[in-house]
């Protein structure tokens, strides 16, 4: 079979490998959708904290069982289904309090330097019988493929507190921004504003429920965001996640908000702290999902809530990885696809 191949710092290509064999608990899976997400790109830029070395990317992906290894019971073959591709021991500490995400031997199906697990932007990939969620039948592909990206805004809203009727800004309104303001939206949020340098990104903002938009580089910024909110935020998800974003955040809180911290920061950041300490702000990492936050996304997809065609861009053939990943880099406005096409 064909997979891909990233290297941090240089390209991305493909190679041939044998199609993997399931061992007991696993299941071998026909890719048929893969997403190109923004760690892939930061770590093909070198920009990434965590990616540094060779991997074998796919972490978001559908696709359709082919064989099952032993004990399988809760799949059958040519069943559809999507990826939650953080894998946990299921037996520490986090895990047991159904925090999975934290798990203290966590690894990654498709963001793994030892490359123990092989991602999905190939021909076939394996995953464990639990990282598998079946896709329902109203539910087409294109949609599926973007539940595990819903689960991270998903999973970001609900540790950050009860957002009915809440005051809600996201910075940044690429993908996961976007999806942000629907996962806040189905948590029941009042008013939420965006902020982002593209115009066409705010627009899309607004298209999908966003009440506000601002334009990151206004130079009012902050007192057009506090108007169009009403006042001060009780909640701000950064989806930049720099140095400016996190204090631009903390500026917009109010007394006892939190500031969840969604996008991956490429490095330390000096934040107020006599401030954080004084107005009791909560700083809130956000990383990846759990188990429940995918039945969430997937709920969201089920009922029609996810605005599969305001996040699309593009679909390539994975002979075209090279240049997927090119315009992913390069135009962060929607998500690129790649669709392996089926062989045998």
């Amino acid at each position: 079979m064909r997979r891909a191949v990233a290297e941090p710092n240089d390209d991305v290509r493909l190679e041939t490998a044998a199609i993997p064999t399931p061992a007991p608990g696993e299941v071998l899976v026909r890719s048929t959708l893969v997403g190109i997400c923004g760690s892939d790109t930061h770590a093909l830029a070198g920009h990434h904290p965590f990616l540094t070395s060779r991997y074998l990317p796919g972490h978001e992906a559908t696709g359709t069982v082919v064989a099952l290894g032993d004990g399988i019971e809760s799949l059958f073959v040519g069943q559809r289904v999507l990826l939650k591709p953080n894998v946990a021991c299921g037996d520490c500490a986090n895990c047991a309090a159904g925090r999975s995400n934290a798990c203290a031997q966590l690894s990654w199906i498709g963001c793994d330097p030892s490359l123990h697990w092989a991602g999905a932007m190939a021909d076939y990939f394996v995953a464990p019988e639990r990282n598998l969620f079946p896709v329902p039948d109203g539910v087409d592909d294109r949609t599926a493929v973007l539940v595990e990206c819903l689960a991270t805004p998903v999973h970001a809203v609900r540790i950050s507190g009860d957002l009915t009727g809440a005051r809600v800004v996201i910075l940044g309104a690429g993908t996961i921004g976007v999806l942000c303001v629907v996962a806040a939206r189905h948590a029941g949020a009042g008013a939420m504003v965006v902020t982002d340098l593209d115009p066409g990104k705010l627009d899309r903002a607004r298209r999908v429920g966003a009440h506000g938009a601002v334009p990151a580089d206004d130079p009012a910024v902050n007192e057009r965001v506090l108007a169009q909110l009403g006042g001060p935020a009780d909640v701000v998800l950064d989806c930049v996640t720099n140095e400016r974003s996190l204090n631009q955040a903390v500026a917009l809180l109010r007394r006892a908000g939190t500031l969840a911290v969604v996008g991956v920061p490429p490095r330390d950041a000096t934040l107020p702290m006599p401030l954080i300490q004084d107005w009791e702000i909560r700083v809130q990492g956000c990383a990846a999902y759990t188990e429940a936050d995918i039945r969430t996304a997937l709920q969201i997809a089920t009922d029609a809530g996810l605005p599969t065609d305001e996040i699309v861009a593009a679909t390539y053939g994975l002979d075209e990885v090279a240049s997927a990943f090119g315009q992913a880099a390069a135009d962060s406005s929607g998500k690129v696809l790649i669709a392996p096409p089926r062989r045998g």
